[in-house]
């Protein structure tokens, strides 16, 4: 009996982890699906009497380049859907920026939109059948790859950089304390100034007579 107990306890609380976890992973009711094909962002959404089904080009926004939602919104039972939608584009954390009510057109409900930064954005799809119905997407907006001529210029400079520290590096390898530069030798001056101090004499020639001595006086007679 008891180990009935433990087992029947057992079961219920795998069953309970399950349920939630398939609860973590299931998609909110009012989630669209958003999936990359191509080059566009692929909407779907659906209750038990209305589904969205859209586009949203292109599939990698950028920042001030402008984007395209098209929108599908049908009744599963009953005749078209023919009114009104209205859509909102916000930032992550900064709701309701811009809101249009669209009409239906020749490919359904259309319209454009040009987000300024980058980061997550919420697009927010309301609608009004049987009773108010509102759904959402989330996508993200990126900032623009860095051209590859940018690339070039700066791994250019870096190589120059490394190549004149290389040369310096060298060039200063044999130039220690014991074994200094040596001067650079200077050019001798044509024209002596008369102030200048007399060259020193070559070996081997005669310098300038040595000065008499005085006639020494006999003394004188006492």
């Amino acid at each position: 009996m008891r180990q009935r107990r433990t087992d029947s306890f057992l079961g219920w609380v795998v069953m309970t982890c399950l349920l939630a976890l398939h609860a973590a992973a299931a998609p909110a009711p009012d989630q669209i699906k958003v999936e990359r094909k191509g080059e566009l962002l692929s909407l779907s959404w659906r209750d038990a009497e209305d589904q969205i089904q859209g586009v949203l080009t292109p599939a990698v926004p950028r920042p001030g380049e402008p984007l395209r939602l098209t929108l599908s919104v049908g009744n599963l039972q009953g005749p078209p859907f023919q009114g009104a939608v209205t859509v909102a584009f916000s930032r992550e954390g900064v709701p309701g920026q811009v809101t249009r009510t669209l009409t239906r057109d020749a490919v359904g409900w259309s319209t454009e939109f040009v987000p300024d930064e980058p980061g997550t954005w919420d697009v927010d799809v309301r609608f009004l059948t049987t009773r108010p119905k509102a759904a959402h997407a989330r996508f993200t907006v990126s900032e623009p790859p860095v051209p590859p001529i940018v690339w070039r210029v700066l791994l250019a400079i870096a190589g120059g950089l490394l190549l004149v520290r290389v040369l310096y590096a060298v060039t200063r390898r044999g130039v220690t304390p014991e074994h200094p530069i040596p001067p650079l030798p200077q050019a001798a001056n044509p024209e002596a100034t008369p102030g200048d101090a007399p060259a020193d004499p070559e070996p081997g020639a005669a310098g300038p007579p040595a000065p008499a001595a005085p006639p020494v006086e006999p003394p004188a007679d006492r």
